[in-house]
């Protein structure tokens, strides 16, 4: 479970919180990761600051600073989203998922073009076909099929 919310940390703010580095990005990072250790595991808090190279003394101080690291928008984020799904470390990262919602939504949109354009031309075949019997469709019908058939050749 701490791995997983470790990945998720990872993969959400583009850092590697395991590192030492004491800069404001991965201390509020690390804060988030303890917190979230903190409620959703029974670890020890020596327990929880090993898996990021810390002792139990930070863990403490961090713990008592995480509402100055939800004040950064994407750790709020990450946090509330680790919370809400805590299985999200198994999971794409959240930027994986708009990319996929952008690819779907264009997808969507060519297909309602394409139905557009295919409602468009039944209405036209039904209009060229109005006033014909069965058999004159029929044989409309086999000539298309004969018409594609040369197209897809000619290619």
């Amino acid at each position: 479970m701490v791995d997983d919310i470790i990945n998720f940390i990872n993969k959400e703010t583009g850092i590697d919180i395991t590192r030492k580095k004491k800069t404001n990005e991965y201390v509020f990072a690390r804060t988030v990761y303890y917190k979230l250790a903190r409620e959703l595991t029974n670890l020890s808090l020596e327990e929880i600051g090993s898996k990021v190279n810390k002792d139990h003394c930070s863990v403490i101080h961090n713990l008592r600073n995480f509402n100055e690291a939800l004040k950064r928008p994407i750790l709020k984020r990450v946090y509330t989203a680790y919370l809400e799904n805590p299985s999200a470390g198994n999971e794409a990262s959240y930027s994986e998922v708009v990319q996929k919602n952008m690819e779907l939504a264009e997808e969507i949109r060519k297909l309602k073009e394409s139905k557009y354009i295919v409602n468009e031309g039944s209405k036209e075949v039904n209009n060229i076909l109005e006033g014909l019997n069965e058999e004159q469709i029929e044989l409309v019908k086999l000539r298309l099929e004969a018409m594609v058939r040369m197209m897809k050749l000619a290619k």
